[in-house]
């Protein structure tokens, strides 16, 4: 009896194998596509870009003093 719910054999005598030999993409469907995909990606480097400014800022405002405790910069000195 045949489980459906049972996993595809994966013996290599009975996989079917299937080559890819031509996509037929007229062009300006190709320059659509690619419109898109770069107008799609504005907004995730929006996202992306606020992460890692969080991200800097959290780590400026935890590590930021280490300099001034290590005798690094000294804004007094600046005067002088």
């Amino acid at each position: 009896m045949n489980n459906p719910y049972e996993s595809p054999s994966t013996d290599v005598s009975t996989t079917t194998r299937t080559t890819l030999t031509d996509i037929d993409i007229p062009f300006g469907r190709l320059i659509m596509i690619m419109l898109k995909t770069m107008l799609a990606s504005i907004p995730a480097v929006i996202v992306m870009y606020i992460i890692m400014f969080a991200i800097f800022l959290v780590i400026a405002l935890l590590f930021g003093g280490v300099g001034a405790l290590m005798g690094g910069f000294n804004p007094g000195a600046l005067g002088k």
